[in-house]
């Protein structure tokens, strides 16, 4: 079954010695996303979009084991990361 996931890509500066980024999954309305464990440090902040959706795809792949079917994400204005939408063909 297909069903969206949606969430925020943050570049982070502020708990680590290397920046990195990490992942953020809505869940309900009005709850608190739920932050990822994992987190990235390979793939610059400059990243393409196309590398950033991609990093994104792989870091949903680690915690729930699919892959994401497509990522559509869009520029936070302050330029700290972005929202996204990813598209999964898992379990709903």
């Amino acid at each position: 079954m297909e069903h969206a996931i949606s969430g925020r890509l943050h570049w982070d500066t502020t708990h680590a010695a290397t920046p990195r980024w990490m992942l953020f999954i809505d869940e309900r309305p009005g709850d608190a996303p739920t932050m990822l464990p994992g987190y990235d440090t390979r793939l610059p902040r400059e990243a393409s979009h196309a590398e950033v959706a991609h990093l994104i795809g792989e870091m949903l792949y680690r915690e729930t084991g699919h892959r994401a079917q497509q990522v559509q994400i869009t520029p936070i204005d302050e330029g700290t990361g972005y929202t996204f939408v990813a598209m999964d063909t898992g379990p709903a």
